[in-house]
């Protein structure tokens, strides 16, 4: 458990408790209190220890002070032996923000003017995941390729020489399939002894969408608005750097462009019929939508892909909306970003 999973456990136990508070009203017992209060203590600790340095010696001295703090009755006990430090992050490992989990609505109310595949909205719980704040850029994909010589560099993207073009070291990657992104997973993974995998368009749906237990239409808020994302109505027609838009069209979690510049993979599978889907919604991580393999018996597939890019219109830069493609395809308006997970 690193100290951000820690943090995590401990504000799921304090809204467990808070719940409680709210349910006595103004007569909650002095112990609930106490416990309150304790959380708090352990919340700020645990901050403050995300803004230095870990080493064995600093968690030790946290774990000693949160001893006393995290005993809580009816609560979900916190293990603090399996604390331990974070890995460092290395220079091309794409940073990650932790979505919660638990619960959202996916999708869209039925409506005449909602494309089908986007209905009918339902709940769909997911656990927790770290998604990378942008989607993957040319400068991290390019310690990939050089590491990898087996891998095809992607093409009528600017490379040369297997190298990015200068000028978009910090653009989101571009002209990559589907295999190349699961390719650059497991080495990511390799790399790193981090699980990293493509999101499932449940995960990207959540880390878009999600808002204070509302879904929103786009990343920042429920009305289009052209100077917050790149798509066709910005007129650009190419990509633009990662942070271009940030944080003014970031999501309520802090994701950055996932309203526009690029599509971006998703592990999902759309089926083999390119106009009617083989897994409708509801949602269902377990009815072999999730099946990587899927290629291997199937004649053709189709994978979706989430997200509007620089060709599309606000209408597909929304949330809910939906793709799908051959994951042999290369497009230059197509990446992807990546998810670790928290365990």
């Amino acid at each position: 458990m690193t100290l951000k999973q820690l943090l995590q456990r401990i504000y799921q136990n304090l809204q467990i408790l808070q719940e409680r508070k709210a349910a006595y009203g103004t007569h909650a017992p002095l112990d609930l209190l106490n416990q309150i209060q304790d959380h708090q203590t352990a919340t700020n600790l645990v901050n403050q220890a995300l803004t230095g340095p870990q080493t064995e010696s600093t968690i030790n001295r946290l774990k000693a002070e949160l001893r006393a703090l995290l005993v809580a009755v009816n609560v979900e006990q916190i293990d603090l032996d399996d604390l331990k430090p974070e890995k460092p992050r290395l220079p091309f490992e794409p940073d990650t923000i932790l979505i919660p989990g638990g619960p959202f609505l996916m999708g869209s109310p039925a409506d005449p003017d909602i494309p089908p595949e986007q209905t009918p909205q339902h709940q769909v719980e997911v656990a927790p995941f770290r998604v990378s704040k942008y989607p993957v850029t040319n400068a991290q994909y390019a310690a990939f390729i050089q590491q990898e010589p087996q891998q095809v560099v992607p093409k009528k993207a600017g490379w040369f020489l297997r190298e990015p073009p200068t000028d978009r070291l910090d653009h989101p990657v571009v002209a990559v399939s589907w295999h190349d992104a699961l390719a650059y997973c497991r080495w990511l993974s390799k790399q790193t002894g981090r699980i990293y995998r493509l999101p499932t368009e449940a995960e990207w749906e959540k880390a878009a969408a999600w808002a204070d237990d509302q879904p929103r239409r786009y990343p920042w808020g429920d009305e289009f608005d052209s100077t917050r994302t790149n798509t066709a109505e910005a007129g650009l027609n190419n990509t633009t750097p990662v942070t271009q838009y940030s944080p003014g069209g970031d999501s309520f979690y802090g994701c950055a462009g996932m309203g526009g510049n690029v599509q971006e993979w998703t592990s999902t599978l759309w089926g083999s019929d390119p106009v009617r889907t083989a897994y409708p919604y509801p949602y269902r991580a377990g009815d072999g939508r999730e099946d990587l393999a899927a290629g291997s018996r199937l004649y053709r597939t189709y994978r979706i892909y989430r997200g509007g890019s620089f060709r599309d219109n606000a209408a597909g830069a929304g949330c809910q909306a939906r793709g799908w493609s051959d994951p042999d395809s290369k497009l230059r308006w197509r990446g992807f970003r990546v998810v670790a997970d928290t365990e």
